[in-house]
């Protein structure tokens, strides 16, 4: 199978009510944050969960092997009418500059699919912000609280309706720094859960000893990450999302001609500990960070 060393997840269904926009961590703005309606909607999703382990930091070139709970958030938005991703970008910006302001340690990105199947129906997009720890994550947030949270605008170019939020792994992180960075990066997510008797640390080793063998064939410029749910979640399932990251398509089609090399010993290894389902595909693109 090939999905460039990502098969380490199982499957979370989630229901979530939509109503009114929900008053949650800013989209990257300020007074320009969850667009306000006077008619509440009620509608069922019933969907896989599909947030990422973006190692966007590393990316950024700002992500090291760690074991450091990196936080996460995930914001889905569906696109305003009349507005464009690039108002959605415009508008994180604004935010950003209060963030570098404020010396809190946050990045935000975009997330938008490629091939993911059924999921999400009405969802656009999901901005990711992320914080180095939970100290930071805290920070950031009580600025965005006590300062900028009654800030309204009638005229948000998107509106969120779900949020949630993860502690992040950092297992792979094979950034090339003189190799082709693309701006807008592929990322390959699953959903897994451990097999009984097996644990957290015996499937980032495969990863590890996987990684070891993609690069002795020539994949690079790629990285992995294990999510643990976090905050948001209901009636959740899985054990952790696991997330494949490559800095640019080129790498990506390396690893989509060559992982054929590997992927008899080594698939065997990760379905050994871990069960997954639901490989998708998305393209991502940074907004804004405040740290290095």
């Amino acid at each position: 199978m090939e999905t460039g060393v990502t098969t380490l997840v199982n499957v979370v269904s989630l229901e979530c009510e939509k109503t009114d926009p929900i008053q949650v961590r800013p989209v990257g703005q300020t007074s320009k944050n969850l667009n306000q309606r006077n008619n509440k909607m009620k509608k069922r999703i019933t969907s896989t969960l599909l947030l990422a382990v973006f190692a966007f930091m590393a990316v950024d070139a700002i992500a090291q092997e760690t074991e450091e709970h990196v936080r996460m958030e995930y914001l889905l938005c569906s696109l305003n009418e009349g507005f464009t991703f690039q108002d959605v970008i415009n508008n994180a910006k604004e935010y950003g500059e209060l963030v570098t302001a404020d010396g809190s340690k946050y990045s935000q990105f975009m997330m938008r699919p490629m091939i993911i199947g059924e999921r999400f129906e009405g969802i656009t997009h999901i901005i990711a912000g992320m914080w180095p720890d939970g100290k930071e994550l805290y920070k950031e947030y009580g600025n965005y609280v006590n300062k900028y949270i009654d800030e309204r605008s009638e005229n948000s170019p998107h509106t969120c309706n779900i949020t949630f939020a993860t502690m992040d792994r950092i297992v792979i992180n094979d950034f090339r720094e003189n190799e082709t960075i693309d701006q807008r990066w592929p990322l390959q997510l699953a959903d897994c859960n451990l097999k009984e008797g097996a644990s957290m640390d015996s499937a980032i080793q495969i990863q590890k000893d996987a990684h070891q063998a993609a690069v002795a064939n020539g994949m690079r410029g790629y990285g992995v990450n294990f999510q643990v749910p976090y905050l948001g979640f209901q009636d959740s399932e899985i054990d952790f999302l696991s997330a494949v990251w490559w800095q640019s398509f080129e790498h990506r089609g390396n690893m989509a001609q060559n992982y054929y090399k590997i992927a008899e010993t080594h698939g065997q290894s990760m379905n050994s500990v871990a069960s997954c389902k639901n490989d998708r595909a998305y393209f991502v693109e940074r907004i804004f960070t405040t740290w290095e």
